[in-house]
């Protein structure tokens, strides 16, 4: 049992936090029911309007430390991807039927030949000459500092030698003691 006034204290605000945050999490695990009941009666519009809802609550549990930022994360992930099986689920087939595919191919070709044009006209202005030319004159330059690098190296500098014992006067080996002490398991 805490003595100190300040760990007396402690103990019941962690109760107190305890308590809240067991609120949180309880509330978290409803509203969880709740959404995954919607999604499975088919009321997809209901439960995208809860989703922001639950997204919301369980990101404020976060930013209050009750929740891990990865638990959260986690947790959101799997609503949304619950929501998004549920409405790919029971989207009508005839929808992706109707879709007409051949129109949009002929666009697409006409864009993708569009910006290839431009991108050769781009290539065809620079002059390959300037590079060949721009080669030499860089190993020119490298050719004429490298004699003045060698030139420029010292020798590597004599390392100060070792003070000799003599110098210092010798200390005296310590005097054992007499008694030594067991090891104790």
């Amino acid at each position: 049992m805490a003595n100190i006034k300040s760990a007396k204290k402690r103990i019941s605000t962690n109760k107190r936090q305890k308590g809240e945050n067991k609120y949180v999490k309880a509330t978290i695990a409803t509203m969880t029911k709740n959404f995954n009941k919607l999604v499975a009666e088919g009321k997809l519009d209901q439960a995208t309007k809860y989703l922001t809802e639950t997204i919301a609550y369980v990101n404020s549990a976060c930013s209050k430390g009750i929740l891990h930022k990865n638990n959260a994360a986690r947790k959101v992930a799997r609503l949304s991807a619950h929501l998004d099986a549920a409405k790919k689920a029971k989207a009508p087939k005839t929808e992706k039927v109707e879709k007409p595919a051949p129109k949009a191919e002929p666009k697409k070709e006409a864009k993708v030949e569009a910006k290839a044009e431009p991108a050769k006209k781009v290539a065809a202005k620079k002059a390959p000459a300037k590079k060949a030319e721009a080669k030499p004159a860089k190993e020119e330059k490298k050719a004429e500092k490298a004699p003045a690098k060698a030139t420029a190296k010292k020798a590597p500098a004599k390392k100060a030698e070792p003070k000799k014992a003599e110098e210092k006067p010798a200390k005296k080996p310590a005097a054992k003691k007499a008694t030594t002490k067991k090891a104790t398991k």
